[in-house]
C-alpha cells in the first residue's frame, strides 16, 4: 500500500471548477488527459516488459532495480504472451508512438506526479478550496499545468504525507511557476524543533490529532 499524501488548495473558484469532472470529483484527467488509449483496468507485467525491451527504454537509476529490469527484459518473449497480454503489448507500442507513454499510469507518473488520480476529494468552488489524496506525492506537475491555464491567478498549496513530518510543505504557483515554497527537509536532517514544526503542520493538513497519528503507526 502506498503512503497517502493529502493536498489542500486555495485559489479562485474558476481554478477549482476546472479540476472537477461531471460527477463532482477532482479529476486530473479534466486538466491533462492521457492522449493514448488503454481499455484495460490493469497492466500485464509481461506485456509492459516486452514493450520496454522492444523500445529499449532506459533502465532505472537505482542499481538494484536496474539489474532486475535488465534481467526481466532479457527474458521477454513476445511469442509466449497470452492473447490479452499481446494485445496490451501492441497497444503500448501504439501509445508510445503517439505520445511517448505506454499507458495511463506511465503517463500519470510523469505528467501528474502521481501514478493514480485524486481520491477522497472534496471541494468548495465558491470558496476556491479543494482537498484530495494521492499516492506517494503531491501532484506538483499537474498543479503546474493547472496554473498555466490561469496565468493571472495564484494557487496556494499545502501537502502532507501520512508519514507525519516527512514529505510535507507548502508552495504557491502563478503562471506555472513556483513563486514561493517552504518544504520540509529530510527527517534525518531536522533537529527536534524542526521535527515538531513539520509534524504539527502535517497533522493540521491531514486533520489528525496526536492520538490518531499514534494509532496509525
Amino acid at each position: 500500500m502506498p503512503n497517502w499524501v493529502t493536498t489542500e488548495i486555495k485559489t479562485s473558484p474558476e481554478v477549482i471548477r476546472s479540476m472537477v469532472n461531471g460527477n463532482g470529483n477532482i479529476d486530473f484527467s479534466t486538466v491533462l488527459p492521457f492522449p493514448g488509449e488503454f481499455e484495460w483496468g490493469g497492466v500485464y507485467g509481461d506485456a509492459e516488459t516486452a514493450a520496454e525491451a522492444v523500445l529499449r527504454n532506459p533502465l532505472s537509476d537505482h542499481p538494484l532495480i536496474a539489474s532486475l529490469e535488465a534481467a526481466n527484459r532479457s527474458q521477454a518473449d513476445i511469442a509466449k504472451l497470452s492473447d490479452e497480454s499481446f494485445e496490451q503489448f501492441i497497444q503500448m507500442l501504439r501509445n508510445h508512438r503517439k505520445c511517448g507513454f505506454l499507458h495511463q499510469m506511465d503517463f500519470a507518473r510523469e505528467k501528474w506526479g502521481s501514478k493514480w488520480n485524486a481520491c477522497d476529494s472534496t471541494h468548495n468552488a465558491e470558496d476556491g478550496t479543494a482537498r484530495f489524496d494521492t499516492a506517494w506525492s503531491c501532484p506538483e506537475p499537474l498543479l503546474i499545468e493547472v496554473s498555466k491555464k490561469f496565468p493571472d491567478t495564484t494557487i496556494e498549496v499545502m501537502f502532507a504525507d501520512e508519514d507525519i513530518g516527512s514529505n510535507c510543505g507548502r508552495f504557491s504557483l502563478k503562471n506555472g511557476v513556483i513563486i514561493s515554497s517552504d518544504i520540509a527537509p529530510s527527517w534525518n536532517d531536522m533537529d527536534e524543533q524542526a521535527r515538531k514544526k513539520w509534524s504539527d503542520f502535517a497533522r493540521k493538513v491531514k486533520g489528525w490529532t496526536d492520538e490518531e497519528n499514534d494509532d496509525s503507526e
